[in-house]
């Protein structure tokens, strides 16, 4: 009760706005996110003392239940943050002393809730020194922000980790990070998974950051999701990424930090689960989804081992038609009621994680089983069912829930018919895997059109009792039913985007998305960066463009373990609004 007293009598308001919500007793929802409406220390205090005593109030009510991801301090304390709420007032302590001569930023994140769960949209920060004078360098940038972490409300955090062995050392945060046993050069290293950076702060909705307060030196960038709200990577669960080279901060400094985000889990990837599915089929379960490519569908790659090591090798290799676990289908067995190892020599994920030889195998007991008589089923087309704005280059892709022998294609060929305005179009098939094809025409289909996929079946009934014998006959009548009918993309709403990227090359790539979508379109740039882009529809987007590694097209974030540096990303700021027909990209865009 002292400590709140005293923060009363020193407390400093700032006004920005009139308050926007309702007592919580009751009146209108409130829709509107807590705002801070006064603070102490004063912004810019300087000579504070060496014990932290904030005190923030708000235009509402919050929530008594403060996240550790809400509050973050930079530089970090040695010791944990308290949080205490008292209605429309937090108060924010620590049991850990603050260095001396040190300018401190504390954040309110998006963790920050008031009653009705509106949270923090616009990080707010607080500055303020234990010494005479506030450091007054800063940075910018943005940082790669998705529509899931948008979802699920998880912002990102840009952190500034301290390069240098003398640097760090003044600092008493990072005493427990250091080895004695390490060389000075080896100490000056950050390490990335292990300590919170120096200076954070978490992004806004766009991922744009302002991170000031900042002393001269030499920084390590790193942008994460911060998920547990520790401060720190875990790069099991959370996305991380490394800005394009270190930051050396100085007086005369201003430019702009981009990082991109992607899946820094270096664990490799291993055999989870092996099960028998048919009378000949088993179903293989990996830690990651796997890439596939030749290697992976080598039939030589995964077999099965007998006791004396004899090899019985697939005969198809598939993705499974409801999941992302891998099928082999074996046709002959040595014993098929008996013991077998499956095991891997290869494979890997979309993002270039290896199956760990040492997790790659496992054992399963085989039982005879009566052969599966049920007819093969379809269980998917692409496009669904009633699908509209189809592009007309697409195929209709066509899934079923186990292999389809070839004579069984044969006969789809015969029977398929495929519609187009009433116009009957020849139909070429072609298969993908054993339980993938595609179904398309000669000629992209028309715009504005209405397309349906039949299949022809004899329907068979009998006659009425002829009047004088009694004698029914059978009659038999062509009849079609429906597989898939889908409308194509209007002509009124195609379009096209062109443009160029400065300093764009063979390895660059631009993609786009609409704001309510998670679905990229990505084509890759000429040698000297034009790129273009046809079947859009005319719509508001989000756009990037970035330089890829190993012909990837996705940015590269660079590694935190075998550390390298990310690959250059750029993010449009403002949306892009692409009309029907052409469209050339005029925005005044950044060069790579």
């Amino acid at each position: 009760m002292k400590l709140r007293v005293l923060a009363l009598l020193f407390f400093a308001f700032v006004l920005w706005n009139c308050a926007t919500s309702v007592a919580p007793g009751g009146g209108p929802e409130d829709k509107y996110p807590p705002r801070v409406a006064g603070v102490y220390p004063a912004p810019n205090s300087t000579n504070m003392p060496l014990e932290l005593n904030v005190h923030l109030q708000f235009d509402e009510w919050i929530a008594t239940s403060v996240p550790r991801s809400a509050v973050m301090i930079s530089p970090p304390l040695e010791k944990k943050l308290k949080f205490e709420v008292d209605g429309d007032e937090l108060f924010v302590t620590s049991k850990a002393r603050l260095d001396s001569n040190t300018t401190y930023t504390v954040t309110i994140a998006n963790g920050l809730k008031d009653l009705r769960g509106n949270a923090v949209t616009d990080p707010f920060r607080l500055t303020f020194s234990t010494g005479p004078m506030i450091d007054s360098l800063s940075v910018k940038g943005q940082v790669m922000v998705s529509r899931a972490m948008l979802q699920k409300k998880q912002l990102p955090t840009i952190g500034l980790f301290l390069v240098g062995a003398s640097e760090r050392a003044s600092h008493h945060y990072l005493e427990k990070y250091r080895d004695s046993t390490q060389t000075a050069e080896a100490d000056s290293i950050p390490k990335l998974t292990k300590e919170q950076p120096l200076f954070s702060t978490q992004t806004d909705s766009l991922g744009r950051f302002h991170l000031a307060g900042l002393k001269a030196g030499h920084y390590r960038v790193v942008a994460f999701v911060d998920v547990n709200g520790n401060q720190k990577i875990e790069t099991s669960a959370e996305l991380a990424g490394v800005a394009t080279a270190d930051l050396i901060l100085t007086p005369e400094y201003s430019g702009a930090l981009w990082v991109p985000l992607a899946d820094q889990d270096t664990t490799p990837v291993s055999l989870e689960s092996v099960t028998q599915v048919s009378k000949n089929a088993l179903t293989a379960k990996f830690s990651k989804n796997l890439f596939i490519d030749s290697t992976l569908l080598d039939k030589e790659n995964c077999v099965l081992l007998t006791a004396d090591s004899t090899r019985i090798r697939p005969t198809w290799i598939f993705r499974a038609p409801r999941s992302n676990d891998m099928q082999y289908v074996f046709d002959s067995l040595a014993n098929a009621d008996s013991s077998y190892t499956f095991r891997c020599a290869y494979g890997k994920d979309s993002v270039g994680r290896f199956l760990d030889s040492r997790l790659a195998s496992l054992s399963i007991d085989w039982t005879e089983q009566k052969g599966d008589t049920l007819p093969s089923k379809m269980v998917a087309t692409a496009p669904s069912m009633n699908a509209k704005n189809v592009f007309t280059k697409d195929s209709i892709w066509i899934t079923y829930d186990k292999p389809l022998a070839d004579s069984v294609l044969d006969s789809l060929r015969r029977v398929l018919i495929l519609v187009q305005n009433q116009d009957t179009l020849p139909v070429n098939v072609f298969r993908k895997d054993p339980v993938r094809f595609a179904v398309y025409g000669n000629e992209a289909f028309l715009t504005d059109a209405k397309v349906e996929l039949l299949e022809r079946y004899a329907d068979s009934t009998l006659s009425s009792p002829d009047s004088v014998t009694g004698n029914r006959d059978t009659i038999v009548t062509i009849k079609t039913r429906p597989w898939v009918k889908f409308e194509t993309v209007p002509k009124l709403q195609l379009a096209s985007l062109s443009g160029k990227i400065p300093g764009g090359s063979t390895d660059t790539r631009v993609r786009i998305r609409k704001a309510d979508s998670d679905q990229f379109t990505t084509v890759s740039c000429t040698a000297n960066g034009s790129f273009q882009m046809d079947d859009l529809t005319e719509g508001k987007y989000l756009m990037e463009y970035f330089r890829t590694k190993d012909s990837l097209n996705v940015p590269y974030a660079g590694k935190l373990f075998h550390f390298e540096h990310g690959m250059p990303w750029r993010a449009l700021v403002d949306t892009l609004v692409i009309e029907r027909g052409a469209n050339v990209l005029n925005a005044d865009i950044e060069g790579l």
